[in-house]
């Protein structure tokens, strides 16, 4: 049934784009599909007369896996959605490969200050099998406030500091001709 011209539609409007989203998060599934899937089915899936190394169905897998996460990056830049943090964290920024751990990273957590002793210096570096790469992450650490926030807070400490100060310059100014007298 057409929509008429003019009528508004009852209820929220959802989300613009929706198409798009659906498209990245099939491509994102596909990929994990592809990443995950044992390397001896798919040699047991080509032809019966040609015998496939592993290698050569472990890299047919993880090729068509880095396609689809390629072509995820490339229809969200075109079309300027934001991917979470979250999703993010699981593809290699440099490769287009799906982060699984054990597969295709390794996981460590790192402390280099002065051995160790500040626990809340603690990264969790991923490392990449296929590229190299690292990325690092705090772990337990409490994000930071923005800069203009931080220095609000300084100016509103210091205008509580500064408003107090007179009252107690008075007390001494009195505390000591008191004493003078």
């Amino acid at each position: 049934m057409a929509k008429v011209k003019g009528q508004k539609t009852k209820g929220p409007q959802g989300v613009q784009n929706r198409h798009i989203y659906n498209r990245a998060s099939y491509l994102y599934q596909a990929a994990t599909y592809f990443a995950s899937q044992p390397h001896d089915a798919v040699a047991k899936s080509s032809s019966a007369s040609v015998a496939a190394p592993n290698t050569n169905g472990q890299n047919a897998t993880q090729n068509l896996s880095r396609q689809m996460i390629s072509s995820m990056r490339a229809v969200s830049l075109k079309a300027q959605i934001r991917q979470s943090p979250a999703l993010k964290r699981t593809i290699c920024k440099f490769c287009d490969t799906l982060l699984i751990e054990g597969q295709t990273c390794n996981s460590t957590v790192e402390n280099d200050s002065k051995g160790g002793r500040k626990p809340w210096a603690d990264l969790l570096t991923i490392r990449c099998k296929t590229c190299g790469n690292a990325k690092r992450y705090p772990v337990n650490a409490p994000r930071q406030k923005r800069r203009s926030l931080r220095n609000q807070e300084k100016d509103e400490s210091k205008m509580d500091v500064t408003s107090d100060s007179p009252a107690d310059g008075q007390a001494l100014e009195t505390l000591s001709t008191k004493r003078d007298s």
